[in-house]
C-alpha cells in the first residue's frame, strides 16, 4: 500500500510539473506576442517580464483545461465504442482477439479524440464494429484502411467527397452547375451487365468545383490531396484527350497549309505545320471518386452525418 501511495504522489508531482511547464510556455508565448507589438529591445524586455508574470496565473487554467479536454476525449471514445452495438463483454473479447483488432480499435479511438463531428463518431463506431465482427484478416485490414481515411475526414473533406461521389457536372450551357443528386450506389452499378462499379460522368475540374461549391475553392488542393492520399478520389489521366486534341489541330493546320500552297501553285509542302499554343490544348485536370471513396461516403451517409451549410452550399440557382 505504501508503494502505491508513493507512486500516486510521484504521479501527482509529474502532473503538476507538466501543468507548470505548459503554463509558463503559454505565458511566454503571450509575452512574445506583446513584445512583438511593442517592438525593439524594450518590447523584448517587456515580453520576458509579462511572460514570467503570467506563468503562475495560468497554472489553474491549464489544469482546468486539461481536465476538460480529457473528459471530452473519454466521452467521445466511449460513444464510439457504444456505437458498435456490441455488448460490453463481447466487445472486450473482440478487441483483445488479435493484434489486428487491437490496432483497429486504436485507430478508431485515436480518431475520436481528434474530432467534434458527431456524425463521424457514429461512423467510426459502426466501421469499428464491421472490423471487429469480420471473419477474416483481409476484411479487418480493409476496415483499417477505411478507418484511417475516416480519421482524416472532417466537414470540408466530407463536403468535397460528397460532391464528387453524389453529383455529376452539368453539361448544358446555362444550366445548373451540377446534375443530381445521383442515386448511389445504384448509379455506379447501373448499365453494366456484370454489375461492376463505374464512375460514369463524375469528373470534376477545379473550375467546376469552385462553381458548384464556392467555399471549397480556396482549399480544394488540400482537400483533394487528403482524399487522394487515402485512395478515395483519383486524378484522371487526360493524356489521350490531349493527344486527340493535338491531332485534330495538326490535321486542320496541315489542311489549311496544303490549301494555301495549292492556290499559290506549289504542290510540295514547305515544312511541317506548326500548331499554335499546343499547351493550351491540354485539358484541365479532373478528379473522380473511387469505389472505396464511395464506400466511405456511404458510411458517413448511413450514420446520418449532416454537412454544415457553409460547405455544402453552392450558387443561388442550386438552392432551388
Amino acid at each position: 500500500m505504501a508503494k502505491d501511495d508513493g507512486a500516486k504522489r510521484r504521479a501527482r508531482k509529474r502532473r503538476k510539473r507538466h501543468e507548470r511547464a505548459l503554463a509558463h510556455a503559454s505565458g511566454a508565448g503571450t509575452g512574445l506576442v506583446v513584445g512583438g507589438l511593442i517592438g525593439g529591445p524594450p518590447g523584448a524586455a517587456a515580453g520576458l517580464v509579462i511572460g514570467a508574470a503570467l506563468g503562475p496565473e495560468l497554472e489553474p487554467l491549464v489544469a482546468w483545461a486539461g481536465k476538460k479536454l480529457s473528459a471530452g476525449v473519454r466521452r467521445r471514445q466511449a460513444q464510439v465504442l457504444a456505437e458498435t452495438g456490441i455488448p460490453a463483454e463481447e466487445l472486450r473479447e473482440k478487441i483483445g482477439a488479435s493484434e489486428r483488432t487491437q490496432l483497429l480499435t486504436g485507430f478508431a479511438l485515436n480518431a475520436a479524440a481528434r474530432t467534434t463531428l458527431e456524425g463521424k463518431l457514429r461512423t467510426l463506431g459502426r466501421s469499428l464494429a464491421s472490423g471487429l465482427l469480420a471473419e477474416d484478416n483481409a476484411t479487418i485490414d480493409v476496415e483499417q484502411l477505411i478507418l484511417a481515411a475516416i480519421a482524416d475526414i472532417e466537414g470540408p473533406q466530407l463536403a468535397m467527397l460528397e460532391l464528387l461521389v453524389r453529383w455529376a457536372p452539368g453539361h448544358l450551357a446555362g444550366g445548373p452547375p451540377i446534375e443530381g443528386p445521383l442515386d448511389v450506389p445504384d448509379y455506379s452499378h447501373s448499365r453494366s451487365d456484370d454489375g461492376s462499379w463505374h464512375v460514369r460522368e463524375r469528373k470534376w475540374s477545379s473550375r467546376l468545383i469552385a462553381f458548384a461549391r464556392p467555399n471549397l475553392a480556396s482549399i480544394a488542393p488540400s482537400l483533394l490531396g487528403t482524399l487522394q492520399r487515402h485512395g478515395l478520389v483519383v486524378q484522371n489521366d487526360n493524356t489521350g484527350e490531349a493527344i486527340e486534341r493535338y491531332a485534330r489541330a495538326f490535321e486542320d493546320r496541315f489542311g489549311a497549309q496544303i490549301g494555301q500552297q495549292a492556290r499559290a501553285g506549289a504542290f510540295r509542302p514547305s515544312g511541317p505545320p506548326r500548331v499554335a499554343n499546343p499547351a493550351g490544348l491540354v485539358p484541365e485536370p479532373t478528379w473522380s471518386p473511387t469505389e472505396l471513396g464511395e464506400q466511405v461516403y456511404l458510411r458517413f451517409r448511413d450514420a446520418g452525418t449532416d454537412l454544415d451549410d457553409v460547405w455544402s452550399s453552392g450558387p443561388a440557382e442550386q438552392q432551388e
